[in-house]
């Protein structure tokens, strides 16, 4: 299990985002931290799988890499295409109950900030997990 410690660092991230956010209904939290409760479930679990498969060979094939980073990447589209919706609905409500120009300025240039922490948590989790040497 410490191999998936970033991994629940940043599923607690997610769970942090939309527990909090006052601008979701409860029926949409409880849905989003069902989702991503089953797909981290399913991401550990396939994952095993594969490592378990080709545990004893060595060298690793490639057949090992093509499958384990294909799978990351397609968890990979599951975790962070739902964030990035949740993060563009929070944000355009918060652009819109700004009440001052000032006040829209900088929800609108702590978007730069926000994308690139979430880029680079996309790019960290591809890679932690479906490096291919």
């Amino acid at each position: 299990m410490q191999q998936y410690t970033g991994f629940f660092i940043l599923l607690g991230l997610i769970l942090i985002i939309v527990i909090s956010s006052r601008s979701l209904r409860w029926w949409i939290k409880t849905t989003m931290i069902t989702y991503y409760f089953v797909l981290s479930y399913i991401f550990i679990s396939t994952k095993n799988k594969i490592d378990k498969q080709f545990e004893n060979i060595l060298p690793v094939p490639d057949e090992y890499w093509d499958k384990n980073s294909e799978w990351v990447s397609t968890i990979a589209g599951f975790l962070f295409w739902p964030l990035a919706l949740i993060l563009i609905f929070l944000y355009f409500k918060w652009f819109t109950k700004a009440n001052t120009r000032i006040a829209k300025v900088l929800v609108f240039t702590s978007i730069i900030p926000a994308a690139a922490i979430f880029i680079f948590f996309a790019f960290l989790f591809d890679f932690s997990y479906g490096y291919r040497p």
